[in-house]
């Protein structure tokens, strides 16, 4: 069973209440899922915080009468229930096609959750007018059908209703889609191209309102539930109306819509509407037989270039896997470098603390150092000081020493001539005696 999660509408409503690029957002408020699933992630995305959630059980929509009520009903059922006859409103057949101008390519595009595994679905609705001219005829108002699972490569954000659209939205409610609006026939090759590059995707594209019910059938998505749900809100009153009969013949009516299949009065109506609508085009199919006959050889070229490039799209998505395997080791790589980091931060902080008591070590190792070294000079100076005056006293001495050895034979002489001279005075004292 599926949840609604998500409604995105682009470029679709009447005048009053258009949608230009419109996301009704119900996702993360309601009780967790049981068993998730589990899902590949973008390449860039975040990791997911804790177990996904359903969307919300219950909404409110304020908006005053006119607001644009009735259509967001009105399109998201034309989703689910396709054909005129399934409009909400009772059998205002062509009011969806007063929903689209000229120049738009309308989206409706829902995303379903499951209860049980919290995977998710997207069934959408694109329509436009052919020829880009608005007319009276239906047959003239093209639309068609799609579903496929999001998962990287697409969605319902990364739609490619424009020529560029991002990949993930810059914040919630920004649109994604950039450039100018794709046809249908663009957004179905955008469509197809992503499907082939991305298998997992699983891409159905249906343009017949029968294979589009039993599609949905086989998504999970019963049609029928809808259609009671359509009768419910036909005149937006309550549930209890579609079972309100007045007599037995409308208890009789409501048990034979309940029962019976209508799948072969839609079919021949389908069927009916189909051929009216090919021979309506009828000259311009003969034209593009034409053009179709004259197109062979470039056809052949094109397909030959696709073969290329699916090669192409191979080599790169066998990049594509190599990059994320080298992603994940690079993430891998840097959380234990980051591991590393602190722990180198740690050492060269405790380095820086060593250094910083080295630093404050070696000042006071300088001081003692020159504090001994002044000492050891003064003690040198002291001790050559005294050496000094020794060597002052000596040098004294010897020098009276030799002034005492010059004055010497002077002395000698003095005293010979002394007792030279005391001899002769004695000599003549004797002689005079």
């Amino acid at each position: 069973m599926y949840e609604l999660s998500r409604v995105r509408l682009y470029s679709i409503g009447p005048a009053g209440a258009r949608y230009a690029d419109t996301v009704l957002d119900l996702r993360g408020v309601g009780a967790p899922v049981p068993t998730p699933a589990p899902a590949q992630a973008e390449f860039f995305e975040e990791e997911p915080v804790g177990p996904p959630r359903r969307p919300a059980p219950a909404g409110v929509l304020f908006l005053e009468n006119g607001g644009g009520k009735s259509v967001l009903l009105k399109l998201i059922f034309s989703v689910m229930l396709p054909g005129h006859r399934n409009t909400l409103g009772g059998a205002s057949s062509g009011v969806l096609r007063k929903f689209l101008l000229a120049d738009d390519c309308g989206h409706v595009a829902l995303e379903w959750q499951h209860v049980l595994t919290g995977e998710s679905i997207v069934v959408g609705k694109v329509s436009e007018w052919r020829g880009r001219q608005v007319s009276n005829d239906p047959r003239k108002f093209a639309e068609a059908w799609y579903s496929f699972r999001p998962g990287p490569g697409m969605s319902l954000d990364a739609l490619p209703v424009a020529e560029s659209s991002a990949m993930r939205t810059a914040a919630d409610g920004t649109s994604g889609a950039r450039g100018r609006r794709r046809t249908m026939k663009g957004f179905r090759d955008a469509l197809t191209e992503a499907g082939k590059a991305y298998p997992h995707l699983d891409v159905v594209w249906e343009e017949v309102h029968e294979r589009w019910n039993e599609h949905l059938g086989e998504l999970g998505l019963d049609p029928e539930l809808f259609r009671y749900q359509r009768e419910m809100n036909a005149d937006e009153g309550e549930a209890a109306g579609l079972f309100a009969v007045k007599n037995d013949s409308d208890f009789t009516d409501l048990l034979l819509r309940a029962v019976t299949d209508t799948r072969d009065t839609d079919g021949l109506a389908d069927l009916v509407h189909g051929f009216a609508h090919k021979l309506g085009r009828r000259a311009e199919l003969t034209a593009e037989r034409d053009f179709t006959a004259g197109s062979l050889d470039l056809l052949s070229r094109i397909a030959d270039a696709a073969v290329k490039r699916e090669q192409a799209r191979g080599v790169h998505a066998g990049a594509e896997r190599r990059t994320r395997g080298l992603a994940r080791r690079l993430s891998a790589r840097a959380f234990e470098e980051r591991g590393r980091a602190a722990e180198l931060a740690e050492q060269v902080a405790a380095a820086a603390h060593a250094v910083t008591d080295a630093e404050t070590e070696r000042g006071r190792s300088s001081l003692i150092a020159a504090e001994i070294a002044y000492r050891h000079a003064s003690l040198a100076l002291a001790a050559a000081e005294k050496a000094a005056a020794a060597q002052r006293r000596e040098l004294n001495d010897a020098r009276t020493l030799h002034s005492a050895w010059q004055a010497a034979e002077t002395v000698l002489r003095h005293r010979a001539a002394a007792d030279r001279s005391a001899r002769v005075a004695a000599a003549i004292r004797e002689a005079e005696r």
